[in-house]
């Protein structure tokens, strides 16, 4: 039995046409004795990042598979930084720029306030870019499921997910819902509190197709004929590569956060 399956629309409906996808920027190579903090207000010019900065305070990810998780963990470092490899094994990539609007918000907030709130809780630029790929794929909330599969928040993180794994759940998980900076807060650290704990790869796992998929990656749960084979890899691939795509834009031109570029993939129901 499926259970708290979170299907994906493909991003491509919210646009009448696409830009052509735009020349991958080079990444800037950090010396290896630069901190994470001084490599981060060297990138990133704003003040959001360079006041109040904190030393990552979230456990690493686990080197043990977790109970229930059909792959050994991976962190976030290790997951985007290597998401480079054949664009066949993916889902196909877009990259756009739209004017739409996503919960009453348009892409640059979003982005731009995810990014900073992860970076603030003590996330990795890694860690970050990947939630920021998340808001890039999905939009707006979806309100069409119920039960375990209810989604909430601009990650669209099931109630299954969150209530195993977040750490810090509001009493009424609608306050997810809002785009205020303490709903934003609540979304990114119960999101950094499932990534971690079970690894940045099963994370997306269960995010593309709830606890079924978390346990079992390699199981089929779709009759679509234009989803892959083994679908939650390709999510997962296609995810971590937006997000080292993005954050390759950013580390060349800081001011890319502020726009609304997305990097997505043509990603089909579930």
């Amino acid at each position: 039995m499926i259970s708290s399956v979170s299907s994906r629309s493909n991003p491509s409906s919210f646009l009448t046409s696409l830009l052509k996808p735009a020349a991958r920027a080079q990444p800037v190579q950090p010396s290896q004795d630069t901190s994470a903090a001084a490599l981060r207000n060297k990138l990133f010019h704003t003040d959001s990042f360079e006041s109040s900065a904190r030393t990552r305070s979230l456990p690493p990810t686990p080197t043990t598979r977790p109970a229930g998780a059909g792959s050994d963990p991976v962190s976030a470092d290790a997951l985007v930084p290597a998401s480079s490899h054949d664009a066949s094994k993916d889902y196909q990539a877009l990259s756009y720029s739209e004017d739409k609007q996503y919960n009453g918000q348009p892409l640059s907030f979003w982005k731009k306030n995810v990014w900073d709130t992860a970076i603030k809780s003590g996330a990795a630029p890694e860690e970050a870019a990947l939630l920021v790929a998340q808001v890039m794929q999905e939009g707006g909330t979806d309100f069409n499921k119920s039960g375990a599969a209810t989604n909430y928040g601009p990650f669209n993180l099931n109630k299954d997910l969150l209530e195993t794994y977040g750490k810090h759940l509001p009493q009424d998980l609608q306050q997810l819902n809002g785009s205020s900076p303490e709903a934003i807060e609540l979304n990114v650290t119960n999101a950094l509190d499932a990534m971690r704990a079970v690894g940045a790869n099963n994370y997306l796992h269960h995010v593309r197709g709830g606890r079924t998929n978390f346990e079992h990656p390699e199981q089929r749960i779709s009759d679509n004929p234009n989803v892959k084979g083994d679908d939650a890899f390709a999510f997962e691939r296609s995810l971590s590569n937006n997000a080292r795509l993005f954050l390759e834009s950013v580390q060349a031109n800081p001011s890319t956060l502020n726009d609304n570029q997305r990097f997505a993939s043509d990603i089909p129901n579930i």
